[in-house]
């Protein structure tokens, strides 16, 4: 008789399962149970998934709203966001370049609801503002204190905290940062003045790394905005070392506070980058009770001539929909040299700048090519109430993101 040829299965009592050697008892079949040979690295012998890789996995279905503004400013018609829950802002700048006076009027803003051109949104039962300084001395942060009570008329701000961290080492600050924003439920706004104190090193990748991990932990988990400061280099304008470029690549928007060469008495604050829609730069000089105050008639005619205004995300939607109007007049359709030399007068650009804002209306939709930009047939027609789709704002999101 020739021997019984083995079967791929055979009964199996539950108690002889070997998760060891990956045989495991996964099955009854007309009540017999069966074994099966599972290689051991199958994902079927893994542990549970880590619940931090759940939670970080995206459900493309699932709506997530736009994060809350909590800073936003008045640029000609329209109101520009640059500061929302979830993120942070870097304000850098020389030293003494008014960057804790700027830092006064974004916190003031916030607890009044809106200070000369910004504006400031605290959601309900979420309001309250911790400010952190890491390098004056305690009776130069209380001066801080009241000028911000001053601003708001508040005699203290009931929604806001100050704390003198210059006593402490590095990691005690960054320890204490951790423990007060852990511990208030109501929290929406956090300000770090500076950055620097909060390493050893301004070039230790590892250091840097961390308290740029720290930031985004913060800002994520307890849906806050944090604002924080660093210094720029003596022989640039560059952040401090590689922890400014550590804060410039997370941050949600980078701003440059830097003296007026025409008049040492005002500060100009700049947006370098930012994720959305670029603010207009505005200025401030120092009133006679020693109060920041914005000059509203101030026109940018000091700015450093290579800034990115020439990038078309940093011009509101009015000046571009303006030109495209007068360009386009009568809803003629024009062709590409046409175009490319009117976005040139227009803005002063050369031909690679220009191409840049050709694109960019095309990208937006707001203009269709109407065959190959090769042909001599070529031509372009403007589509302006594209300026107004429901879907253009998450576009333009998307585009300068």
């Amino acid at each position: 008789m020739l021997p019984k040829k083995k079967m791929a299965h055979e009964e199996l009592d539950s108690s002889s399962a070997t998760p060891a050697t990956g045989i495991q008892s996964i099955a009854e079949h007309k009540n017999t149970k069966i074994k099966v040979n599972i290689p051991p690295r199958s994902s079927l012998n893994l542990k549970p998934i880590d619940p931090r890789i759940i939670s970080a996995k995206l459900d493309f279905s699932e709506e997530i709203e736009h994060p809350p503004v909590c800073l936003s400013m008045n640029s000609g018609q329209e109101e520009i966001p640059f500061g929302t829950l979830g993120n942070f802002t870097l304000i850098t700048g020389k030293a003494k370049s008014r960057k804790t006076f700027t830092q006064s009027l974004f916190i003031g803003a916030m607890i009044r609801g809106e200070l000369q051109i910004l504006k400031g949104y605290l959601p309900l039962g979420q309001n309250k503002i911790i400010y952190f300084d890491t390098e004056q001395s305690r009776f130069h942060v209380q001066l801080v204190y009241r000028r911000i009570a001053k601003l708001t008329n508040c005699n203290p701000p009931e929604n806001l905290e100050v704390y003198c961290l210059r006593p402490f080492s590095p990691r005690e600050r960054i320890e204490i940062i951790d423990n007060v924003i852990n511990s208030s439920h109501d929290l929406a706004v956090v300000i770090i003045d500076g950055a620097r104190d909060l390493v050893n090193s301004i070039n230790d990748e590892t250091e840097s790394t961390e308290v740029s991990t720290y930031l985004m932990k913060w800002t994520e988990q307890k849906n806050i905005h944090l604002i924080t400061v660093l210094h720029q280099n003596k022989g640039d304008n560059n952040a401090r070392g590689h922890l400014g470029t550590e804060l410039i690549n997370k941050a949600e928007t980078t701003l440059t506070v830097r003296v007026d060469p025409s008049n040492k008495e005002v500060s100009i604050v700049e947006a370098e980058f930012t994720r959305g829609l670029c603010p207009e730069p505005f200025a401030f000089r120092i009133d006679e009770n020693g109060l920041p105050q914005i000059i509203g008639d101030w026109e940018a005619s000091t700015l450093s001539p290579d800034k990115k205004r020439k990038d078309p995300t940093t011009i509101i939607q009015l000046k571009h929909e303006e030109f495209l109007d007068s360009t386009f007049q009568n809803n003629k359709i024009i062709a590409p040299k046409e175009l490319m030399d009117a976005i040139k007068n227009q803005f002063d650009l050369g031909d690679s700048k220009a191409k840049e804002f050709r694109s960019y209306y095309l990208d937006m939709n707001v203009i269709e090519r109407l065959g190959k930009e090769t042909s001599p047939k070529a031509k372009y027609k403007y589509i302006p109430e594209n300026w107004e789709r429901k879907e253009m704002v998450k576009k333009y999101q998307k585009l300068v993101s």
